[in-house]
């Protein structure tokens, strides 16, 4: 199996990030040989989780607070480490549709 991962930062907004992303991810995928490949699209403190394997599937919409995380690590570990967790199913061998990784 074969992974790939892109992450497109974009400032305007995240419809054409994904975009983006959605066409580099099907090349990838067919000079690949097939299976799934994940992308990540984001303006920084918002991100979504992209995966193909022949249809696009999304996650929701993952809100970040990176300003404050050194002053409250708790809070951020509770409520917006989920990226962490989306990296993982994305490099992971058992990766699941990304709408259900927590």
């Amino acid at each position: 199996m074969k992974y790939i991962l892109i992450v497109e930062a974009k400032k305007a907004s995240l419809g054409e990030a994904r975009k983006q992303c959605f066409l580099s991810l099907k090349n990838m995928r067919d000079r690949n040989g097939g299976g799934t490949v994940y992308g990540f699209v984001t303006m920084g403190d918002s991100w979504r989780m992209i995966s193909f394997d022949g249809t696009f599937k999304m996650s929701e919409k993952i809100e970040l607070m990176f300003d404050s995380m050194d002053k409250n690590v708790e809070r951020w570990m509770a409520a917006y480490s989920i990226l962490i967790d989306y990296f993982n199913v994305a490099l992971s061998n058992g990766a699941k549709d990304p709408v259900k990784a927590v």
